[in-house]
């Protein structure tokens, strides 16, 4: 009778044993969530560098408007200064005051003497400028502005500052708690006359540029390419490096995975990825567009030389970033100074740039003189088929041209450059015994 009464026991465990076990196998469900949230390839970026907001937008010049001068703040070094101490102020209370300011005041108004005019190279959205300075106004929106003004009028404490949009005729008021103006005063405006001097363009009633009013004297440069590894790109740019294909075409590589595409131009040094799936119907401008585009080369260490935002086109999504040298933008005919993007509505659709890095610099260098703003201007005058409105801005900059013998090498020839219709065009100068001198666009 005991021995029954144990094998019953057991036997009784081993029954609610099996039946709790296939229950628990029934109702059993994995963790998906963790699985799906968790990247299956760690991409490996180009490098390690990652830059802030401020580092790429930087101001292409800061103006001292003086006695009818106008001196240029020109170096990266002294403009990095003037804008740390502006990183401390605190913007407020913006009001829009463009209707207060008649058409024919426009350029007085910013450019009057006793004032400091700082001019990005296109217009920038406010909530950019929200990641680069303080501001306590959370009120304004959809705005962009491509200069400050900063009247050296004031006294210490409650400054006026304006913000500007030469394209768009727009002008905002804000106020600045505790700006340290004296110093401004002191530091740069008090001592104007040790920067460049710049002559004033007039393209029309609302617009205008400056120029330098001396020729200069830049060495042209040389310098040896480091050529970047396609394989890191492949791996940063892709989700699944592992399924991507690998094909050798006439004029370089081309990787894809199916849906996206990575075209290499091995003779120019070029990238192109394309993302045809982030093609939509969207035109709406983005005002986050240009932080993306900055957090998308950060993501994939792509600040492999020193680049700074260059233009926002609106409504082609689209932002260019220019590489620079010496303190001066660099330009090439075929897209090897620049990097580009082109955004659908969330993801990147074009995505073009340098396959190479300005490694070295040649000891190799000849000063050449370059005319002065007044030749320039004087020049561009004469020229018939140049409608002067479509004039957008006029910079020295440096041509970067492949050296025709040695592959690894690239030489950066100084020049004058035009923004002209949207396009970054050489003026060339030449001779003709018949019409004197003569200046073109190429």
């Amino acid at each position: 009778m005991k021995y029954e009464t144990i094998k019953s026991i057991v036997l009784t465990i081993l029954v609610c044993t099996s039946v709790f076990l296939t229950w628990s196998l029934w109702t059993y469900q994995p963790k998906y969530d963790f699985i799906e949230n968790a990247k299956y390839i760690q991409n490996v970026p180009v490098s390690n560098v990652a830059v802030d907001y401020g580092t790429v937008i930087q101001p292409r010049y800061i103006f001292i408007h003086k006695n009818e001068q106008h001196y240029g703040i020109t170096h990266h070094s002294d403009i990095y200064k003037f804008m740390k101490e502006m990183k401390n102020w605190t913007f407020d209370h913006f009001e829009n005051i463009s209707s207060t300011i008649k058409k024919e005041q426009f350029l007085s108004f910013i450019r009057g003497k006793g004032k400091i005019e700082i001019i990005y190279p296109d217009d920038i959205p406010i909530e950019m400028y929200r990641t680069m300075f303080q501001f306590e106004d959370q009120d304004v929106e959809k705005v962009q502005f491509d200069r400050i003004i900063i009247p050296m009028n004031e006294n210490e404490g409650e400054v006026t500052v304006y913000f500007v949009s030469v394209n768009e005729k727009r002008i905002y008021k804000a106020v600045v708690q505790d700006a340290a103006i004296e110093n401004l005063k002191q530091t740069y405006y008090a001592r104007a006359e040790r920067y460049t001097p710049f002559l004033s363009y007039d393209i029309s009633e609302t617009k205008s540029l400056f120029l330098p009013a001396r020729p200069l004297v830049l060495n042209r440069l040389q310098y040896y390419m480091d050529e970047l590894s396609t394989d890191r790109f492949k791996d940063a740019l892709f989700t699944d490096p592992s399924f991507v294909k690998k094909d050798v075409l006439d004029f370089g590589e081309e990787y894809t995975d199916g849906s996206r595409l990575m075209d290499v131009d091995l003779s120019k040094k070029l990238l192109l990825y394309v993302n045809p799936a982030a093609r939509g119907e969207t035109q709406t401008f983005d005002p986050t567009i240009l932080q993306k585009s900055i957090d998308f080369v950060n993501d994939h260490g792509g600040w492999t030389d020193t680049y700074y935002f260059d233009r926002l086109d609106e409504n082609g999504r689209k932002v260019t970033f220019r590489l620079f040298a010496n303190g001066y933008p660099v330009f090439n005919r075929y897209g090897m100074a620049e990097i580009v993007q082109i955004w659908g509505e969330n993801e990147i659709i074009n995505y073009q740039r340098p396959l190479f890095t300005l490694a070295i610099p040649d000891r190799v260098s000849l000063p050449i003189t370059l005319s002065s703003g007044y030749e320039v201007i004087d020049q561009l005058k004469k020229q018939k088929n140049i409608q002067h409105e479509f004039i957008d801005d006029i910079s020295i900059g440096y041509e970067l041209v492949r050296d025709s013998e040695r592959e690894n090498i690239v030489v950066l020839e100084p020049s004058w450059y035009c923004l002209y219709n949207g396009t970054w065009r050489k003026i060339v100068m030449t001779t003709d015994e018949r019409r004197g001198d003569i200046i073109g666009l190429e």
